[in-house]
């Protein structure tokens, strides 16, 4: 996904370590999903 990429590769770049900026990816996507499933709607790709 490009929009996880981004916030990945931004933190990053701003000296988090690889493992804390793939736990907050994670994270966020598991919000984007709940929200999904609360909404019942599909997946929008950017």
């Amino acid at each position: 996904n490009p929009i996880i990429r981004l916030m990945y590769e931004r933190l990053r770049a701003a000296g988090n370590p690889g493992k804390l900026a793939l736990t907050a990816c994670m994270r966020k996507l598991l919000t984007i999903l709940n929200a999904m499933l609360r909404d019942r709607k599909g997946w929008i790709s950017a």
